[in-house]
């Protein structure tokens, strides 16, 4: 991928921020998948399918994995694209400002191309490998909490577990949040507005983009032993490289991730 290849990817998926601001005024259907709890709605194959009607305009021949339509299944290519069109759906269906989309590109399993736009409230991610990340085109250079008593850890959500983590560690840290949208979150860590996000159930469309935006900001990503991960790893640590080993301490006694 090229710089001008960076460029028109950018543009496309501002484009669809565009489209997501003006379709979520329209009345939209909110529908189930495999579960109550697990949302869809029309806005959600509407962004993905514009995502990648106009990347295939761009880029012919593109692979994807994304989150509906039937693209769950990881290509037989070494070169594609991962599309979470809205991630946080359940805030979007409600109003809710705290939803985004995510866009990478992935050469051997690993992203060279992440961006998370959330159009609502105008926050606009983008890394690609080597090159650093990018808050609305301002470098982050995240100013990180250096002690774990006065980091802001965010949750992933799965019931039965998340009280686990917060039971864990609510008495060790300054403050525990839940916005309900994994890519915004590790972005978020990327900022420096927290300190570290604990997925619990990520898919690779969750977490693409934001895998390579906070590792370019300077940004760990272990699992609970403290080894490296890659984008298809459902439970990780999205981290603080100061507060890393600290927080695989206090999870230890927490029954290993599933």
């Amino acid at each position: 991928m090229t710089k001008n290849d960076f460029i028109e990817i950018k543009r496309i998926v501002s484009d669809a921020g565009e489209k997501l601001k003006m379709w979520s005024t329209e009345n939209f259907h909110v529908n189930s998948k495999k579960s109550r709890t697990d949302l869809v709605t029309d806005v959600d194959y509407q962004i993905q399918e514009y995502l990648i009607q106009e990347i295939n305009k761009s880029f012919p021949n593109s692979s994807f994995l994304a989150e509906e339509s039937g693209l769950t299944k990881t290509p037989d290519k070494n070169e594609y694209w991962v599309i979470d069109p809205i991630d946080g759906t359940v805030n979007f269906s409600r109003g809710l400002p705290e939803h985004c989309i995510s866009v990478a590109y992935v050469e051997h399993q690993e992203p060279t191309i992440g961006i998370i736009y959330s159009p609502f409230m105008n926050l606009f991610y983008s890394a690609t490998k080597n090159n650093g990340a990018y808050l609305n085109d301002k470098r982050l250079r995240p100013h990180w909490a250096k002690n774990f008593e006065d980091a802001m850890i965010s949750l992933g959500n799965e019931r039965g577990k998340t009280y686990k983590y917060f039971k864990a560690l609510e008495e060790k840290v300054m403050r525990i949040r839940l916005f309900g949208t994994a890519a915004l979150q590790i972005a978020y860590v990327a900022s420096g507005f927290l300190d570290a996000f604990i997925s619990i159930r990520s898919h690779p469309w969750d977490v693409a983009a934001g895998h390579l935006i906070l590792k370019e900001a300077g940004g760990e990503i272990v699992d609970i032993d403290g080894k490296n991960v890659n984008i298809f790893q459902s439970d990780a640590l999205y981290c603080n490289p100061y507060i890393t080993q600290d927080l695989i301490n206090n999870l230890k006694n927490i029954q290993k991730f599933q």
